[in-house]
């Protein structure tokens, strides 16, 4: 969300504090004006006869009072309804290409790279530009080679990995490096294996993590390996309990990456840990839900919130968390609409953002909100087209692109839009 969607909803937790406290001070006042009237009315009938006639005038000062927290309890009110209504997603401008099945890279220099995917019918190798200061997007160097549904990596010295992915070849085992301050592509050395629909993490130590996928022979992988971009290198470390694609792998705050769910001829709910001290992987807690095609997003407190997907039911719309500390999951709220292929975006609130996506009835321009104070879902503007396999990316300002994917007409499409 961008700093006004930020600003929008810390105001509103400010001002539901100030409303607790101006709720509260007229029914004090009118506690103590009760009070004193009565014992007003308890005076002897003897006392002097000016006493009464102050009364009105005390009365008025008191209802002044009561009427001020009122009116600014109504002037906040329609401060809260007025940054809703800003929350909105608002057009900016188109990439070169329409694709799906690609990267969006967040460089040091706060512009936004997008490279690869497909449209379909056709293998992308070009690369562009988001520059949030102007809204438009420029060309950049090529890749060496066409690529779709690859992952991408910020190295610690600002290249940007990119590994895998498939085009019409088969499946890839190249990597290559762009290098912002040149705006070119070198290649790197190949992963052991060939690999798709897998995940990567960039550890503590700057070593890449790739882990599982499935290969040219639709054979599920359990291995995994490191990057070292001091050398250029891949290592095999250790493997994966349990073979997986579609998955989700996210770094926890104590640098152990949490690998849960995915599919491997069957839907998996189970969830692992790798330490990177020992290169070792061990099982922790299960899922309530086997899912593939989910989103694990790490929480401001630390757990892990994993929402949607797909599984032998159908599409879903369930959530659940994961405790680092126990090694327990739990449910939370359920999403409003049912999702896979979607995208969710820490903001700088802690809230999360997910948009778009598809299910059973079609695809989705919805977006909604994830409160993790409370574990409610809430509807939020929706965008303006319709997409998934799309990325969304949080730039400096707080913002959210949302960039490409497959449009209502089921083609990719080339617009971007921002939330804020």
């Amino acid at each position: 969300m961008a700093n006004n969607i930020v600003q929008s909803v810390n105001r509103v937790a400010e001002d539901k504090g100030a409303e607790n406290v101006t709720a509260n001070q007229p029914r004090q006042l009118q506690q103590q004006h009760q009070q004193q009237l009565q014992q007003q009315h308890r005076q002897p009938q003897h006392q002097p006869q000016h006493q009464p006639q102050h009364q009105p005038q005390h009365q008025q000062q008191h209802q002044v009072q009561l009427q001020q927290p009122l009116q600014l309890q109504r002037q906040q009110q329609l401060q809260q309804q007025q940054q809703q209504c800003q929350v909105i997603w608002i057009a900016t401008g188109s990439m070169s290409v329409a694709r799906q099945y690609h990267t969006a890279s967040i460089l040091a220099n706060g512009k936004v790279l997008v490279a690869g995917g497909e449209n379909g019918s056709s293998y992308f190798n070009s690369a562009e530009l988001y520059d949030p200061s102007t809204g438009t997007w420029t060309n950049t160097g090529n890749m060496s080679v066409t690529q779709s549904a690859y992952r991408a990596s910020i190295l610690v010295n600002g290249k940007v990995l990119v590994v895998g992915g498939q085009n019409s070849a088969g499946m890839l085992n190249s990597a290559e490096l762009y290098d912002p301050s040149t705006g070119t592509w070198t290649t790197t050395g190949n992963m052991n294996n060939a690999r798709n629909n897998f995940q990567t993490a960039t550890l503590g130590n700057g070593k890449v993590l790739v882990i599982g996928g499935y290969n040219d022979a639709s054979t599920f992988l359990n291995s995994v390996e490191l990057y070292d971009s001091s050398t250029g290198t891949w290592t095999a470390t250790g493997n994966m309990t349990v073979a997986r694609c579609a998955y989700i792998a996210s770094i926890l705050t104590n640098g152990t990456v949490l690998a849960a769910g995915g599919y491997n001829g069957n839907f998996i709910n189970s969830a692992e840990l790798y330490n990177q001290s020992t290169g070792t992987w061990t099982t922790t807690g299960i899922m309530n839900v086997a899912r593939q095609y989910h989103t694990g997003t790490i929480l401001t407190n630390g757990t892990v919130l994993v929402a949607g997907g797909t599984n032998s039911t159908g599409y879903l719309n369930s959530a659940e968390l994961y405790n680092p500390l126990t090694g327990i999951w739990t449910t939370t709220g359920s999403m409003n609409v049912a999702r896979e292929y979607y995208t969710a975006s820490l903001l700088t609130n802690g809230y999360v953002l997910v948009t778009g996506g598809q299910n059973s009835a079609s695809q989705v321009n919805s977006s909604e909100l994830y409160n993790p104070s409370t574990g409610i879902w809430s509807i939020t503007a929706n965008m303006n087209v319709t997409r998934f396999y799309h990325t969304a990316s949080i730039l400096a300002s707080g913002k959210v692109l949302v960039s490409g994917g497959v449009g209502s007409s089921g083609v990719a499409v080339n617009s971007a839009e921002l939330y804020q």
